[in-house]
């Protein structure tokens, strides 16, 4: 049995994370964190004690201080990298970066140093260690005016707010079930690249994602008609709309 913990359990990629493992119950074991374990040493310790693979998923997105991100985020890694050296722990490690990380502003340079910090340390005590450069992951209870467009979006469209489109450009897209498959997938091949670059399974501009919300609104809110699908892509973005309606 593996013992998987997941760091930001309780975020829209750790609550994904976590119910999906549970569906493998024969295979894993959940080791449960809770978000104070990162201002409890004690705690973070014996959760990295119990862990055979830990998902770091913690982290922030935005803050009025753009700078807090950037601490707070490789706070967060060198918290965890404390706690797994004094229990000496061999865990695999798998940590979530973005498509983002190369471009110069605070959440993107804690991404891509928080990847390299613990891919060095993995390294040098001989840990598999997986860093995943995800495009942008979308889906179902995503928290909006964070860290997707697209969850903004629905929540706006649903509460008859009016969407604005900063910078139309075309999109890497990735359904979050399919975020979820490729983390299990390398937990069980035991996946070691410190530079996993995930393909996105769309591309979209920004409007076009835009237009495809609304239709969903006039169709299935406003006529009560379930809309037609023309690919995988909008059944998973209808999928992710609908969730947003109270």
């Amino acid at each position: 049995m593996i013992k998987v913990g997941i760091t930001g359990q309780a975020g829209f990629l750790g609550q994904n994370l976590y119910n999906t493992i549970n569906l493998y119950k024969d295979k894993y074991e959940l080791v449960p964190f809770y978000d104070d374990y990162f201002n409890d040493e004690t705690k973070l310790v014996h959760f990295a004690s119990l862990c055979d693979v830990v998902v770091h998923f913690a982290a922030m997105s935005r803050a009025p201080d753009p700078n807090v991100v950037y601490t707070t985020n490789m706070d967060l890694v060198k918290k965890l990298i404390c706690a797994l050296e004094k229990v000496n722990s061999k865990a695999h490690i798998l940590y979530s970066s973005s498509v983002q990380e190369d471009m110069d502003f605070p959440y993107a340079r804690s991404k891509k140093e928080g990847r390299e910090l613990l891919a060095k340390w993995s390294k040098n005590n001989g840990c598999l260690f997986t860093g995943f450069i995800f495009p942008n992951i979308f889906g179902p209870f995503c928290k909006p005016y964070y860290a997707s467009f697209i969850a903004t979006f629905c929540h706006q469209i649903i509460h008859n707010d009016t969407p604005k489109i900063e910078i139309d450009r075309e999109m890497e897209l990735l359904y979050v079930s399919e975020a979820m498959h490729i983390i299990i997938e390398a937990i069980s091949n035991k996946t070691n690249s410190a530079y996993y670059k995930v393909d996105p399974t769309s591309y979209q501009t920004v409007s076009n994602v835009l237009l495809i919300l609304k239709s969903f609104k006039n169709i299935y809110i406003e006529n009560k008609e379930i809309p037609e699908f023309k690919n995988s892509f909008e059944k998973n973005l209808f999928n992710t709309f609908q969730s947003y309606i109270s």
